[in-house]
């Protein structure tokens, strides 16, 4: 009789620390809500054609963008602009959120 109960006393003890790692894990994840997303800014220039892609390409400053929305940078080829979105610094691009022409 013995046997049986530390039997049972060993299993629920190898039982509590099998779930232990289960819970800190899933605590330990990210809240993905609470991931602050980058703020939209606004970028001036000309949308210019750059081999295949559409870029936006600012004199003042003396860069060029890439831009995420090709079907929407299209129809202001040519155009100064201001474009408002977020930049992914990593790949210097601007996902855009608005563009308008400026006259």
């Amino acid at each position: 009789m013995k046997r049986i109960f530390l039997s049972l006393a060993g299993f629920m003890t190898l039982f509590g620390l099998m779930a232990s790692p289960v819970q800190s894990r899933v605590l330990a994840t990210p809240n993905l809500q609470m991931q602050a997303r980058p703020e939209a800014k606004t970028f001036t220039g000309t949308i210019l054609k750059s081999g295949e892609s559409f870029v936006l390409s600012d004199s003042v400053a003396k860069s060029r963008y890439m831009l995420d929305d090709q079907d929407k940078a299209r129809r202001y080829e040519g155009k100064h602009v201001k474009v408002t979105g977020t930049i992914d610094v990593a790949n210097n691009m601007i996902h855009i959120e608005t563009i308008e022409e400026v006259v």
